[in-house]
């Protein structure tokens, strides 16, 4: 059974749902910086922890030794350190089809451009929003009357694909 960390944020629905699809891994530590994460409302948790201290941060997965660590909503750069500490381990949910719309607010940019539209999952690297793709599911915006709707769409794409992509990478590593 592989261990993974899973990093969060306000909404915290792609931890939670990671929670429910355990197979081949366990999650042992959720990591948020936001205390009031709707995720923290519900009950049988796994242990979270709540920072914004990267020192803290780094030294807690030090601790745990976690096999994959998985970026789900976490709307903050991952400093170097981290990156470099656990290299190959960590992967990333971002809202467009990368490269295009990297960083905040992608979801919204690739609808309003109708290009890019779609979930990327990617492991991470120094370099924002960049790493080796490891899938990508496109979502064609004309099928929605607006941003909200098109969300929805988006919501159950990440998912779909995130628990499939995290029980794939735990056969493996």
């Amino acid at each position: 059974m592989k261990k993974v960390v899973v990093f969060f944020g306000k909404g915290g629905s792609n931890f939670l749902n990671l929670l429910k699809h355990q197979k081949n891994y366990k999650i042992i530590l959720g990591i948020t910086n936001r205390n009031d994460s709707n995720a923290l409302k519900e009950k049988n948790l796994p242990s979270v922890l709540i920072s914004n201290n990267n020192n803290e941060i780094l030294n807690k997965l030090k601790e745990v030794k976690p096999d994959l660590i998985v970026l789900a909503g976490y709307m903050r750069i991952i400093p170097a350190e981290i990156i470099n500490e656990f290299k190959n381990k960590i992967i990333n949910l971002h809202p467009s089809i990368l490269p295009d719309f990297k960083g905040l607010n992608a979801a919204e940019k690739s609808y309003e451009s109708k290009k890019a539209c779609g979930i990327t999952i990617h492991y991470a690297d120094i370099e924002l929003d960049n790493g080796q793709i490891i899938l990508q599911y496109h979502i064609n915006p004309d099928f929605f009357g607006n941003f909200k709707e098109y969300a929805k769409e988006l919501k159950k794409a990440e998912h779909l694909f995130l628990p499939i992509v995290v029980n794939n990478l735990c056969e493996i590593i």
